[in-house]
């Protein structure tokens, strides 16, 4: 029997001392001894000029790309192989001599990304994605604690700080599927969190959800933008308030503009975004203003063709990714002092539709900004170029809705389309329990 199945069968007081223990097992590899330092120096760097950060990043990379020479396989022989002097690798505008990553080379030969000069602990990271094709690689804890410090250094910009109760809406199987009643969450204590289960936030279930954040006086929201926008539109449509709440940040997936709205009107905060992945070859935070910058002193981020995100690590000596494809796109902006602005961040290339005259449509949230009634969305593009949209709605008649999303439909494509709407009780997430904005079966180009 696996650790799930006897998790499963535990009554709900020894199922939250666990996810206690797990939890504080997380703080420990999360929050080792270099944390405190490693963030007190991410703080510290907010006051470095654009110039002394690239710097920073530049001599980073320089370490990290001899670090692969030397002791990568799979570095030693593309640099060996293309004629390419890692010396010659002297800053961000050099990477591109170096060939894109995908998960296609790692997982044909992951041992041969994995450093030989690096002895410590290893931990292991599965990856699903959102194409289906799973990825399994390593991280030292050094680099996990440093991307941590990174990301609090965006919390503690906002005003978060350590031991904040917060509300998680992530896809952690902590309440077993077979469960029917109340409560659909477990507590980890060591980390002040109450975990909310996203395989039972069903209309149904929604009251208990609202009331157990309100009875607790939470005042942090944190999780996918695609589990709190149901939690936004029930409350919104029951007119529930949370007097308590004064944070609410998103990631793992793209917020799109709609979402951001539907959770400022429910909560009457506007959600932050942050960006970062498990891979840590990239990292964008919104500041107090919301506006999104490249955390340039965490990794070297390129923009390929101006949108395609490619990022280079800079803290993982265990199995270094380098030029890593992340598969997402984003608009991005640099300013008159060399900060980089992220002006959009649209979300992975999959996020996209085909036009029948071969144009690429994505960045698709728009058309439900004016949708009211219409709780939550997925486009799905058939195999003959055809559109069905599978809304949930939360009044009977949603035509005047339907009117305005096909308008924004129409004024988004360079050519007729067919589109139809169906309207379900609710929209599957994939197995990863995340929500798909687009789903498409569409044949595209090499």
């Amino acid at each position: 029997m696996d650790k799930m199945a006897i998790y499963n069968r535990l009554p709900i007081f020894m199922q939250n001392w666990a996810c206690s223990l797990e939890g504080a097992h997380i703080v420990t590899t999360r929050f080792g001894s270099s944390f405190r330092r490693l963030l007190q120096d991410y703080e510290m760097r907010v006051r470095w000029s654009p110039e002394q950060i690239a710097a920073y990043r530049d001599e980073r990379l320089r370490i990290m790309v001899k670090h692969c020479y030397e002791t990568v396989p799979y570095y030693k022989n593309v640099f060996d192989e293309g004629g390419i002097n890692p010396v010659c690798i002297k800053g961000l505008e050099d990477l591109p001599k170096l060939p894109l990553l995908t998960k296609k080379e790692v997982n044909r030969a992951p041992d041969q990304f994995l450093s030989s000069a690096y002895v410590g602990k290893r931990i292991k990271h599965h990856t699903s994605g959102t194409t289906g094709s799973g990825f399994v690689f390593y991280t030292s804890p050094e680099a996990i604690s440093e991307q941590w410090a990174c990301w609090w250094r965006f919390r503690r910009s906002l005003g978060i700080e350590f031991g904040t109760p917060q509300a998680m809406f992530g896809t952690q199987k902590v309440v077993p599927t077979t469960q029917t009643t109340p409560p659909y969450w477990r507590e980890n204590k060591p980390s002040s969190q109450v975990y909310f289960s996203a395989f039972h936030e069903r209309e149904e279930n929604l009251a208990e959800y609202c009331r157990e954040i309100q009875r607790r006086h939470i005042p942090w929201i944190h999780g996918y933008p695609s589990l709190l926008t149901p939690l936004a539109s029930f409350a919104e449509k029951n007119g529930m308030l949370f007097p308590d709440i004064r944070f609410v940040t998103t990631g793992a997936e793209n917020l799109y503009e709609h979402q951001a709205e539907l959770i400022e009107r429910a909560f009457g905060i506007r959600p932050h975004q942050h960006y970062g992945m498990c891979e840590g070859v990239a990292n964008f935070s919104q500041d107090d203003k919301y506006r999104m910058f490249v955390d340039e002193d965490y990794a070297a981020v390129e923009f390929i063709d101006e949108r395609r995100v490619v990022g280079t690590t800079l803290t993982n000596m265990a199995m270094p990714l380098l030029r890593w494809d992340t598969g997402d796109v984003a608009e991005v902006k640099t300013l008159p002092d060399g900060k980089r602005e992220i002006v959009s961040l649209d979300g992975r290339t999959e996020d996209s539709v085909l036009l029948p005259d071969g144009t690429t449509v994505g960045k698709l949230d728009h058309v439900f900004k004016d949708t009211v009634h219409i709780a939550e969305a997925q486009i799905h593009q058939n195999s003959d170029l055809s559109i069905t949209v599978y809304a949930v709605k939360t009044q009977e008649d949603v035509s005047a809705d339907e009117r305005k999303a096909l308008q924004q439909f129409e004024a988004s494509f360079t050519c007729a389309v067919p589109i139809n709407f169906k309207y379900v009780a609710e929209i599957p997430r994939a197995n990863s329990g995340k929500l798909r904005f687009v789903v498409s079966e569409a044949r595209r180009g090499c």
